[in-house]
């Protein structure tokens, strides 16, 4: 199933490090040190971890910034295989959350963003009491893609 946060690997770190957005882009910065997980996860994501170590899961990386107005919170869920990213993705997906052109079967309403890229699962959080954060959301979800890259042929 992987190993626990702090025993992943130091190359799969640098990889996925290497995929969090570029905190300028979207006004943000960086608020505390990225958190790993893989065996673990449960500890992030208590009661729904199991559904993603049923897909594939390998490791999450997680970060919080902080906007003028906003809190935004970036998972990047390794998933092994595009088409388990997809699988968990589509789990994830309320029937009613319009589409939106990033990845593939990206997805967002207020406070949120959804996409798959190749074995990814990007899911971005954005907390605010003046909302409106859907740009920054959307900026920091292109810089994620930018980094990813297109699928292999």
């Amino acid at each position: 199933m992987g190993q626990k946060g702090d025993e992943i690997p130091r190359a799969l770190r640098a990889r996925l490090a290497a995929l969090l957005p570029d905190a300028k882009a979207f006004g943000g910065k960086p608020a505390g040190e990225a958190a790993y997980y893989s065996a673990d996860l449960y500890k992030y994501i208590d009661g729904g971890a199991e559904e993603y170590h049923r897909r594939g899961f390998v490791a999450l990386i997680h970060r919080e910034y902080k906007t003028a107005s906003a809190e935004i919170d970036v998972d990047i869920y390794d998933m092994g295989l595009a088409a388990n990213a997809l699988a968990m993705s589509l789990v994830e997906r309320a029937p009613d959350c319009p589409s939106v052109q990033i990845g593939a079967g990206g997805y967002a309403r207020e406070g949120m963003l959804n996409f798959t890229q190749g074995r990814y699962f990007v899911k971005l959080k954005a907390f605010s009491d003046v909302g409106g954060t859907s740009v920054a959301l959307e900026k920091a979800a292109r810089g994620i893609s930018a980094r990813v890259g297109p699928a292999p042929r």
